[in-house]
């Protein structure tokens, strides 16, 4: 190992060198001909280029683009990889030998390890059964070729085929030591073994990027909320609009953190008046029977969802407001702002309107991506995306429900323009009840301050976060 704890030599198969920020340089080979593999990186430290050469020729080469790979062997011969989705891939290849377009469809098990392989008649090209941490038990094809063109295999990473490393993001696997090959970049938030792979119960957990992330319990996650409550801390929980667990977080946080505490619970609406004084009331002014049954009718229509998720909707969202209470006497409730107003035409504005620390409900997108959808560019403000980026940015974390999370990957909501490193971890629900968890993200002095010695580094697209654990303590 180097002082930094990389692992320099793999037994029979050659030394290994590395970056000064613990990324992977190159694998020598100490074979006749002298093979050496380097791998290049982009500035956020994930793998762009592959490039093999022996006797100083180059003998392969692959660049990584986003869902294409490109790839050309010593024959000059060149193959384009295309990712549709996670696990179906188009190659073509210019080499008149083989078919020039080939479809790949993976078929998973429970670890997301791809087993079968089928073209597009739906004829086998390869099945593969893996030991616990990868090696490979069983493989077999429809020929040789098949085979070794198979390079997405255990948990649907890369092998490379010259050192049998599994490419995970932040490390890269060994399946035969059963270890990573560096040490955890967080250091021992995991245990004082920093090779570990998912705790060594690889047959339930997966860590799709090299950083699993902890689990805590609610009360857990409470604690440290309401640790210090003379600094400033912004709470922004991510909605899905025609799902009740935005609103359902917000009602049972705002039942479990001291008003005092937090002060003013924020709702989105984008049809009130930035000028005016809106506020949520709590107050019904029509027949409560007539106006339930339209506000449900409401929801269905105006979210495109079922009565039964509806009327989840409208009671959460009822036990919210009555939670508010804008009187000079609060009698230990919130006082309620709106936010968003307008189509969020000036968010800025809206915020420095509100005293004190908040806890706010928004859409998720708002707060998971950088990048205002080209469809509402014309009168969204740039401000309202991430919301809490541009307007409280170092005192404020985020809370996204794992439902609205599966939501969002199902239906491809774009992540994009966030290029500094976030931090997260799970929470599981009240009770630790799993079906309530989400995710706490963030990167400002709130979060390191709360859950610094637990949180760990989340990839960009929420898809390769690893699953939720057995909550520590």
């Amino acid at each position: 190992f180097d002082t930094n704890g990389n692992l320099l030599t793999l037994d029979n198969i050659g030394t290994l060198h590395w970056h000064y920020n613990n990324t992977l340089n190159q694998l020598s080979k100490p074979d006749k001909s002298n093979t050496t593999q380097y791998y290049v990186y982009d500035c956020q430290g994930n793998r762009v280029r592959t490039v093999v050469e022996s006797n100083n020729q180059a003998q392969s080469q692959r660049d990584y683009l986003p869902s294409l790979d490109l790839s050309i062997n010593q024959a000059k011969q060149q193959t384009s990889t295309l990712h549709i989705g996670t696990h179906i891939f188009s190659e073509t290849s210019k080499d008149n030998t083989q078919n020039p377009v080939q479809t790949r469809y993976q078929l998973t098990n429970h670890l997301q390890s791809n087993t079968l392989e089928l073209d597009d008649k739906a004829q086998t090209l390869s099945y593969e059964h893996y030991y616990p941490y990868g090696g490979t038990a069983i493989i077999a094809g429809k020929d040789k070729t098949q085979v070794q063109q198979k390079r997405y295999r255990y948990t649907s990473k890369e092998r490379d085929d010259s050192s049998g490393l599994c490419y995970y993001g932040a490390r890269y696997l060994a399946p035969w030591l059963t270890r990573w090959i560096s040490p955890d970049s967080a250091g021992a938030v995991d245990g004082l073994n920093l090779y570990v792979y998912v705790d060594n119960n690889p047959l339930k957990y997966i860590d799709p990027t090299g950083h699993g992330i902890d689990t805590i319990l609610f009360d857990n996650f409470l604690d440290r909320i309401n640790r210090d409550k003379t600094s400033e801390l912004n709470i922004w929980i991510g909605d899905a609009h025609n799902l009740p667990d935005g609103i359902k977080l917000l009602v049972t946080l705002a039942r479990s953190i001291d008003p005092n505490h937090i002060g003013t619970l924020v709702i989105e609406n984008a049809t009130v008046s930035i000028l005016g004084n809106e506020q949520p009331d709590p107050y019904p002014t029509t027949d409560p029977t007539t106006d339930a049954y339209s506000c449900i009718e409401d929801i269905m229509h105006g979210y495109n969802t079922g009565s039964l998720e509806a009327i989840k909707i409208y009671s959460y969202q009822n036990k919210a407001l009555a939670l508010i209470d804008n009187s000079a006497s609060a009698n230990g409730k919130f006082k309620g702002r709106f936010i968003g107003g307008e189509k969020w035409k000036n968010p800025r504005l809206e915020i420095s309107r509100i005293k004190g620390n908040v806890l706010a409900l928004v859409g998720a997108t708002h707060l998971l991506t950088s990048v205002v959808p080209t469809e509402h560019s014309k009168y969204m403000h740039a401000d309202s995306c991430p919301v809490q980026e541009h307007l409280k940015p170092n005192t404020s974390i985020v809370l996204i429900p794992k439902n609205v999370i599966d939501y969002c990957i199902k239906y491809k909501i774009p992540r994009q323009g966030n290029f500094v490193n976030e931090f997260g971890l799970w929470v599981n629900g009240k009770d630790n009840n799993p079906e309530d968890a989400f995710l706490v993200t963030g990167r400002g002095e709130a979060m390191r301050e709360r859950f610094g010695d637990i949180m760990q580094p989340i990839p960009i697209d929420l898809s390769k976060l690893s699953p939720i654990k057995e909550p520590n303590p």
